[in-house]
């Protein structure tokens, strides 16, 4: 297909690897393919490890997944955030499912695992997971980028050139989707890669007097 007319989406929650976020959105939009954030809101920042801040540009329920020619996945520790959200995970499952592309770097195993699609592919991850990864029925290798079908596995920020290769290529390669060419673009809105100030993590209760946590992000005021 034309990477102009290339509709992907980046996921993103808090804890995220920088470079396994940013690499893929501004490789895929030098290419010209129309490239969007993905969180569970778009009314809060969600912050890197260091706390580099993304906002969304569409929310995981909001996501029209026919729409879509790929789900890119960074690692990090933002997997585990993801896969707590049934819409993140299903928006995987559903691409997968109608044979969009699924792209997942380092930590991002977890999402194959949890949306029931790593059984029976050869993928790799960051060595850390791979048990995981084998549990869910995946045959992992140890190989910097690893092409099964329409599923693009990776292991670190180090391997990122060759995964984005694999990625564009990968989306030269297939066919052009009907209604594809010349429909509206949707990226842009909030997911610059500018930023004046962090957005510092931190751990909080996710109910009331509940020994349940998650991470969240604040942006600090300017000095």
């Amino acid at each position: 297909m034309n990477l102009a007319d290339a509709r992907i989406a980046v996921l993103a929650e808090s804890q995220y690897q920088e470079l396994e976020l940013w690499y893929p959105v501004l490789r895929l939009r030098e290419e010209g393919a129309d490239v969007v954030v993905v969180a569970p809101s778009t009314e809060q920042v969600y912050g890197s490890k260091l706390g580099y801040p993304v906002y969304a540009d569409v929310a995981a329920a909001d996501v029209d997944v026919t729409e879509l020619d790929g789900v890119i996945i960074p690692g990090g520790f933002a997997p585990e955030g993801m896969r707590r959200n049934p819409a993140m995970v299903q928006l995987v499952r559903a691409a997968h499912d109608q044979g969009s592309l699924v792209a997942a770097i380092c930590h991002a195993g977890w999402m194959l695992a949890s949306a029931g699609i790593a059984h029976g592919r050869v993928v790799t991850c960051v060595s850390v997971i791979k048990d995981d990864v084998i549990s869910a029925g995946g045959e992992y290798v140890d190989q910097p980028v690893v092409r099964d079908g329409n599923i693009i596995t990776s292991r670190l920020p180090g391997d990122l050139p060759v995964f984005c290769r694999e990625i564009i290529q990968y989306l030269r390669d297939v066919p052009e989707r009907q209604g594809a060419a010349g429909r509206p673009r949707l990226g842009g809105v909030h997911s610059s890669a500018e930023y004046a100030t962090p957005a510092p993590i931190t751990m909080v209760a996710r109910e009331r007097s509940s020994a349940n946590y998650g991470t969240i992000a604040a942006l600090r005021e300017s000095a």
